[in-house]
């Protein structure tokens, strides 16, 4: 075949086989086919970007520079279908699965419990995979290295590093380390249901072309055949991920295939590398061919690996990020950055003739249309080349920079004096549209002595006279990337001079180097109970790891529609029109459907559920808050469904500047009368006590939103029966969203059958969040009479769905000398959104004491409105910002009186007996004696001697460390109801169960088996959880509060009691039955066994119990860049007398990794205009990757602590250890 014909078919290899497919459309990406495929769902799909690392699938291909077969993982969501000509791919259901027997990774990752909601497993799985099959014996630092693109928002990274760093070569075998077999790193013949539709499958093609040259002349002969067509040249294509909006292009150029292009030589003074060339190929070359530059290319080296990730690097070129920078303003390229502080060069082909070459700098002004970049130069450093680079980053992996660097400069080793050929080269990225050069610095520093005071003080004189930066609303302010360029020049100049710096200093000049991270986890159980405290993993974990747990998103349903959201892109304005036009002219859109095609009534949160007025499904005239739905677009697949609502034009009219902050709120006193003075709390006289105080201070505090990160997006598929809806959606609440779709429907709730089976993460998020795209779902289903699913990409649910509440407090507190606190005032300011249905202030009110007894109190909470969305419950709501504000306080009052926050905080701390500001007496108080075990076992007192020690010996990083108690209440006053369903089958002895809660990734499932097996006496292996709906479990409350387990293990224990009931009769006149026997006997005589139990517990107190804990964090923090390691964790948690331990310690690690998210990496940027988020996806919006977590992890359930009043003695704990993270802040 020509390669100027335009390819129309592909051919790979698909777990062991063939694949044929013609007629493609060259726009498809391999996750989007996957998907498509029967029994092809575990290779998941959330942010299409290549960011979250769900999506990885390994690929066999033959490596185009050293033309050997190597094994790589990939993002399925970034890589063009047509690019896998000639490939085998495998996908997680290739390497095991429950009939073919599951593989050792699989095995191993479900053994050390490192799959909780099981939506990221697969993923995780299939890069551990790749790295075995190019690497069989890692090291455990190669594998944590490798896991720099896979995001896990439940575990917290723990058990799945240490599933992973088990295959090490250095693991220790007596905690189940081994390395794996050869033989078992073979891929098994793929028996599962997608082998009937592998073979032959077309799809629609659009106008895309697709061409694949094997010379460099044949792309100058698509030039000239299609002169006024988009043309774009490819090699990864992995910067759609970054840049998701622009308009498809025409032609498509995969340049993989032209051997000059990837060719890589090492000369006498160059490192030459063909433009096709990988980063992480790159990388290895640099790393291999170290000795010829030695004091460049190590660095070079280690800065790429902080490029993107693994799976990005592999496939992502050098020459394609640069065209990134080059196309696009913003794109703060580190690989423009360093490569121009070390004179690299580029070489450009604007003819199969004609080339030229350019600095980078000058590359950026280029016309590069109908040209092709070929080559990258790098010059070999000289004796004399001093070389470093930087890059500080939001998160620790996978993000871009706020400001990167790269420095490099000739200094005579005799005189310290700095050279002028080569010129010094001083290049920040992240303060202008493009990297910059400092060349009024770099022309000073020639001739100059760095050992002269002088010198230094001058060059930052001259730096800070000429770096400006522009205003970039998501990178942090002009100043601060200031501050970070001039610590980054001071680094690199001590750097160079490191035997004339003090040691003081010194740390200034020394990058820090993470360790291995190490993790401890203890606990009891008690034997006598099992399988109840028995440390068991979920019973579906080996079905999540092989991908075969099926999720809402992961749902095909036979002529099956999909719809897709059309959000407004504005706030406080109207909507003048909307025009359908281009959007309906689409390949494959079916119709728009708005507010006026809704059936029954436009509400998607209303009453009972709605506590005030209900909540549009979609936007009628005026618009509150940029993200609000106006409507859906159907079509016939996901993905034209998702492109043609962004062509959704919709104009609007009197908009006026939104209100977007608390502080906007106030200033406009735009307040809710919810939750007005009956909320108030108000115990004693604090006034008077902070008057008669020997001290008092003032302060306030504020704490921002935080997106839920669920790993399944937001979805849901309903399909119309012949005079019913049938809902499978992705909700923690069943009864909301059958009312919520009935209601929208306008037929009754009886009409709305839902079921769930599990979802990937909630974290309160799809509470009642849910219920907008189930209605919205089940409008496009009305009119189309058709099967039709929504899963929303990650732009649409960051910008839509609500968020967690901001706070804002004002306080006033009074104490004594030695730190007793006597009273407090404060008004407590919420941010509720354009909605206050949800609002979160009425429950901060019951945790704004924490641990600590002090007996005045005067709080006011206040919720304002704003022109954001409407914010809803996210993993412990309101109780994480009550907690946070009162350990603010406590930290002031130690800081005020000189004295360690320690002490204040130990003083006050609750004691037995005493009463809650909501009135609960504490029965059970232990959190006097949880401190001083924590205090102990993390040798508290000690490793704070050493950090002052640390401290004064080191300028320029800085250790500290906090200890955190926390007592979270229990509410089962209307937590409830819960119906439970146990259905024991006669014919062979098996249990059935449905419960009210929703498997969340929490193990609710796992602990209601636990629960049913000990109460009727049998293995756990005979009983099976079913989905919960709305018929077995009608009218059950949300799952959520950290109560769900709990309720439904004590609705399991009724059911249990009334089956044993009617069991026990007919086992006593039988000898020595089998479980089996029992059960056929009771059928034959007519013993009904089935049971159903309703659960609503209540309690004499606000709270039926507290939960508590004590954390101890040690961090240490660069000051000249504000980056942070958090050095070591203590968690002390009482779980009271686990059901399962182990689920409960991922549990605690999980809520904890989230909350240093939370305080450190997370960050939520709206448009000051607009009201529109900013951070909206993988690459603004940056949760804790796997070397964001503590460095020495230590957890500990406190022992021998039955609880008296749980149920099974068991306390929760999904949410309140996520309330002690803030220790990372103090």
């Amino acid at each position: 075949m020509s390669t100027l014909t335009p390819t129309s078919s592909i051919s790979f290899i698909l777990n062991g086989r063939d694949v044929q497919l013609s007629g493609v459309d060259p726009n498809t990406t391999l996750n989007e086919w996957i998907r498509s495929q029967h029994g092809l769902a575990g290779t998941k799909r959330m942010c299409g970007e290549g960011g979250c690392g769900c999506c990885v699938v390994s690929a066999l291909r033959k490596d185009p520079t050293s033309g050997k077969d190597a094994t790589i993982a990939i993002n399925s969501c970034l890589c063009p279908l047509y690019s896998i000509d000639g490939w085998q791919i495998t996908t997680v259901e290739g390497i095991g699965n429950s009939r073919d027997g599951y593989h050792p990774i699989q095995e191993r990752i479900t053994q050390y419990n490192g799959s909780q909601c099981g939506y990221c497993t697969p993923g995780m799985v299939m890069n551990m995979y790749s790295l075995l099959k190019e690497s069989p014996t890692p090291t455990k630092q190669h594998i944590e290295d490798n896991f720099d693109g896979n995001i896990c928002r439940c575990t917290g990274y723990r058990p799945i590093l240490d599933a992973m760093k088990s295959f090490a070569v250095d693991a220790d075998p007596k905690k189940g380390g081994k390395c794996i077999d050869i033989e078992d790193l073979s891929v098994k013949k793929c028996s599962m249901p997608c082998a009937k539709l592998c073979a032959n499958v077309t799809h629609t093609s659009s106008s895309t072309l697709w061409f694949r040259p094997s010379k460099v002349a044949d792309i100058f002969t698509v030039f000239s055949k299609y002169p006024d067509k988009r043309i774009k040249l490819i090699a990864g294509d992995t910067g759609r991920g970054v840049f998701k909006g622009e308009a498809l292009p025409d032609v498509i150029v995969d340049l993989k295939g032209i051997a000059s292009l990837a060719a890589i030589e090492v000369g006498a003074k160059s490192l030459l590398v063909g433009a096709t060339v990988p980063i992480n190929t790159l990388i290895a070359t640099l790393e291999a061919h170290k000795d010829s530059s030695p004091t460049s290319f190590p660095h070079l080296a280690e800065h790429l690996k902080k490029v993107a990730n693994v799976a990005v690097r592999n496939i992502g070129s050098w020459a394609g990020n640069l065209m990134l920078t080059h196309d696009h303003e913003n794109f703060p390229s580190d690989i423009f950055t360093i490569l121009e502080a070390v004179h690299a060069r580029v070489t450009v082909a604007s003819s199969p003739t004609e080339t030229s070459t350019h600095s980078l700098t000058d590359f950026l002004s280029v016309d590069l249309k109908n040209k092709v970049i070929t080559t990258l130069m790098i010059p070999l450093s000289t004796a004399n080349s001093v070389v470093r680079t930087f890059k500080v980053m939001p998160s620790h992996q996978n993000a871009h920079a706020y400001v990167n660097a790269g420095f490099s400069w000739s200094l005579n080793p005799s005189t310290h004096t700095i050279e002028g050929s080569p010129n010094p080269s001083f290049v920040f990225g992240g303060l202008q549209a493009h990297a910059v050069h400092a060349t009024k610095t770099e022309a000073y520093m020639v001739g100059k002595s760095l050992t002269d005071p002088a010198t230094l003080q001058g060059a930052v004189k001259v730096l800070q006279e000429e770096l400006v930066a522009i205003p970039m609303p998501t990178e942090g302010s002009e100043s601060f990337r200031l501050s970070l360029a001039y610590g980054l020049f001071y680094k690199f100049y001590l750097a160079s001079i490191p035997d004339h710096i003090s040691d003081r200093v010194k740390s200034a000049a020394v990058p820090f180097t993470r360790p291995v991270s190490q993790s401890y986890q203890s606990y009891d159980s008690v034997k006598s109970e099992y399988p109840v405290t028995e440390p068991m993993t979920k019973l579906t974990a080996k079905l999540q790891a092989s991908g075969e747990a099926q999720y809402v998103a992961d749902m095909i349903e036979p002529d099956g529609l999909a719809a897709a959201f059309v959000i407004s892109t504005v706030g406080n304005a109207t909507i003048e029109s909307i025009n359908t036009s281009e959007a309906l002219q689409m390949p494959g859109v079916v119709q728009f459907l708005s507010a006026k095609d809704i059936p029954g009534t436009n509400a998607y949160h209303a009453p009972p559920f709605a506590r005030f007025e209900p909540h549009l499904l979609f936007a009628v005239d005026k618009i509150s808050n940029a993200g609000e739905a106006i409507g859906i677009i159907v079509a016939d697949t996901q993905e034209n469904a998702d492109r043609a609502a962004k062509k959704v034009n919709v104009q609007y009219s009197s908009q006026s500047k939104p209100i977007l902050t608390i502080a906007d709120a106030i200033k406009a006193n735009s307040i809710y009368d919810y939750p007005g003075e009956g909320n108030v709390v108000v115990v004693g006289d604090a006034n008077a006590a902070i008057s008669s105080s020997a001290h008092s201070i003032t302060g306030e505090v504020s704490c921002g939103t935080q997106y839920h990160f669920h790993m399944e997006t937001q979805s849901c598929v309903c399909i119309p029966e012949d005079d019913s809806y049938t809902v499978y959606s992705s909700t923690q609440w069943i009864e909301a969203c059958q009312h919520a779709v009935a209601t929208v429907l306008g037929i009754a709730d009886n009409r709305v059958y839902v079921a769930v089976k599990r979802i990937g993460g909630g974290f309160g998020g799809k509470i009642t969040q849910a219920n907008q795209i189930a209605t919205a779902c089940a409008v496009a289903a009305y009119h189309t009479r058709r099967p039709v699913k929504i899963h929303l990409d990650i732009d649409t649910n960051m910008k839509m769905v609500g968020k967690r509440f901001p706070y804002y407090a004002t306080y006033k507190a009074g104490f004594t000398d030695d730190g007793v606190i006597n009273g407090i005032m404060m008004d407590v300011y919420t941010n509720s959104g354009c909605h206050n249905n949800d609002q979160s202030g009425d429950v901060a009110m019951s945790y704004i004491d924490n641990a600590y007894h002090i007996p005045n109190w005067h709080v006011t909470p206040k919720a304002v409105k704003t022109n954001n969305c409407a914010n809803a419950a996210c993993r412990s709501p309101g109780t994480l910002p009550a907690i946070f504000i009162m350990e603010t306080v406590a930290q002031h009052v130690g800081e005020a009186l000189g004295i360690p926050p320690e002490t204040v905080k130990q003083k006050n701390l609750y004691q037995q007996g005493q009463i809650t500001p909501n009135g609960t007496t504490l029965k059970y108080c232990n959190i006097r004696e949880m401190w001083s075990k924590l205090y102990q076992s993390a040798d508290v007192s000690n490793r704070t001697d050493q950090i002052t020690t640390f401290n004064q010996q080191n300028r320029w990083r800085k250790r500290g460390l906090s200890v955190v108690p926390l007592k979270w209440g229990v509410v089962w006053n209307g937590s409830g109801p819960h119906t439970v369903m146990i259905s024991i089958y006669a014919t062979d002895g098996t249990v059935a169960i449905t419960h009210g809660g929703i498997e969340i990734g929490q193990g609710i499932n796992t602990k209601t088996a636990q629960v049913a097996a000990r109460e009727l006496g049998i293995p756990i292996d005979l009983i099976c959880i079913l989905p919960t709906n709305s018929m077995t479990s009608p009218n059950s409350n949300a799952t959520g509060g950290s109560i769900t387990c709990e309720y439904n293990c004590q609705g399991i224990i009724d059911a249990c009691k009334i089956l044993n009931n009617r069991i026990d009769p007919v086992k006593q006149k039988m000898t020595n039955p089998t479980w089996k026997e029992v059960v056929a006997r009771c059928q034959s005589t007519g013993v009904d066994l089935s049971a159903k139990a309703f659960v609503n517990m209540k309690s004499d107190d606000h709270f039926a119990y507290s939960s508590y804990g004590v954390n101890c964090t040690e961090v240490e923090v660069d000051v000249l860049t504000g980056e942070v390691e958090i050095l070591r964790s203590d968690i002390l948690f009482d779980c009271g007398q686990s059901i399962n331990p182990e689920i409960d310690i991922g549990q605690v690690e999980g809520a904890y990794v989230m909350g240093l998210g939370y305080w450190l990496t997370e960050k939520f940027v709206y448009d000051e205009d607009s009201g529109e988020a900013l951070t909206h996806n993988t690459w603004e919006y940056k949760p804790p990757e796997c070397k964001d977590i503590p460095i020495d992890f230590r957890v500990e359930l406190l022992k021998n602590a039955p609880n008296p009043v749980g149920v099974l003695s068991s306390k929760a704990c999904g949410e309140p250890p996520m309330c002690m993270s803030c220790s990372a802040l103090f």
